[in-house]
């Protein structure tokens, strides 16, 4: 586990570097309105129940490789026990730091942290049996494929797991199963229209 992470991190950082090698080159530096970026992502997950909800995020293109920013997530997540007429449901809100590295034109790799607050109730037989409150980390990384035009817009599609594995993630089930994150999100750059 501590391997995991200090790879992540180490990982992040060597990108970070390389991005700022690569800004430190172009003519024009500082803060530009055009490359901020804010929108919002569909995430949807389908077992023996489903995910969904939505991924508001604001963030900053450093450059032509990384993207950089807050995510937020709000979730309703629902299973359902095989063996029996109970469902396990809760609501998740949430949000942390993200990055994301296009090392080409349409793929990306990136991570997010996230801590969440969840709600959490045991349905069985048509009564709520179970109810309490819980937080979790999450460390959520994967790649996705997308369309991507600093100071126009962004869309893209990830799938996504979340490596850190704390048993309340909202992203591990009952089982403590590694649950698969689809997000679809659509961003647009700052920049006005007549500035293009």
């Amino acid at each position: 586990m501590k391997k995991s992470l200090f790879f992540l991190l180490m990982l992040l950082t060597s990108f970070l570097s390389f991005a700022q090698n690569t800004e430190d080159e172009e003519k024009d530096k500082g803060f530009k309105r055009d490359q901020l970026f804010i929108g919002t992502g569909v995430n949807l997950g389908f077992f023996n129940g489903f995910i969904v909800g939505l991924n508001p995020e604001i963030g900053y293109s450093l450059n032509r490789f990384v993207d950089v920013g807050i995510g937020t997530n709000v979730n309703l997540i629902t299973q359902n026990d095989p063996n029996s007429p109970t469902t396990y449901r809760q609501w998740t809100f949430g949000g942390g730091p993200f990055v994301r590295v296009w090392p080409v034109n349409m793929l990306f790799i990136g991570g997010q942290f996230e801590y969440n607050s969840i709600a959490y109730s045991v349905k069985s037989g048509g009564d709520i049996v179970y109810k309490e409150n819980r937080n979790a980390p999450s460390i959520l990384v994967g790649a996705g494929y997308g369309n991507r035009t600093i100071g126009g817009n962004q869309f893209y599609t990830s799938i996504m797991v979340d490596v850190l594995r704390n048993p309340n993630s909202p992203y591990i089930d009952s089982y403590r199963r590694l649950q698969p994150v689809f997000r679809t999100t659509f961003l647009f750059y700052f920049k006005p229209k007549r500035e293009r």
